[in-house]
């Protein structure tokens, strides 16, 4: 098979798979919506101003942290997305061996699903944080940071999930990843 057509032929199956599994869908989708709106509102800070509380996004002093933790979440949430999608396969992969069908096909079509699933994911926490926080004309490159930043946690669940053969030991090793990056960014 052409790389092309085994992608096709691969993601075709691995979305069917995926609509039929109705608690993964749900999940998959709530999670970043509900993400946001808690972080938003947690986030949201409102001084009294004469006795009421007044919003304004310019004067909320926890914007920078809603900044970080929402690169936190865009990591976890294409790490989780992605972190078991290879090492569930390995029962069907052995068997498409025989049938020489290509590797990079399988990993393209991975790829292609995870990414196409972040944006959803993305999209639906900027919409959401930036109407709760009343961040106007940042969309799009709010959208695109985090964006980014959930395909490079989908890229790196999948190589977990192609390193390792055992979810256990993937889902223990998530942190052993994730919080060196967030040490990181306190040494800048």
């Amino acid at each position: 098979f052409p790389v092309t057509i085994a992608v096709k032929v691969f993601v075709v199956r691995d979305v069917l798979s995926k609509l039929s599994n109705r608690q993964y869908m749900l999940i998959t989708f709530l999670e970043a919506p509900v993400l946001a709106l808690v972080l938003a509102l947690f986030i949201k800070f409102s001084p009294i101003v004469g006795g009421v509380h007044e919003y304004s996004f310019r004067e909320n002093i926890n914007f920078p942290q809603y900044l970080f933790i929402s690169v936190v979440v865009a990591i976890f949430l294409g790490l989780t997305v992605s972190a078991e999608e290879i090492i569930k396969d390995e029962k069907i992969r052995k068997r498409e061996r025989y049938l020489n069908l290509s590797r990079l096909g399988y990993l393209n079509s991975k790829i292609v699903i995870m990414f196409f699933i972040s944006l959803i994911q993305t999209f639906t926490f900027v919409a959401i944080g930036n109407s709760i926080l009343e961040i106007e004309g940042m969309f799009l490159a709010f959208w695109m940071v985090l964006f980014a930043t959930s395909c490079f946690g989908n890229i790196l669940g999948l190589n977990i999930s192609a390193s390792f053969n055992s979810a256990k030991v993937i889902y223990i090793i998530i942190p052993l990843l994730v919080i060196p990056q967030l040490l990181y960014r306190d040494w800048e």
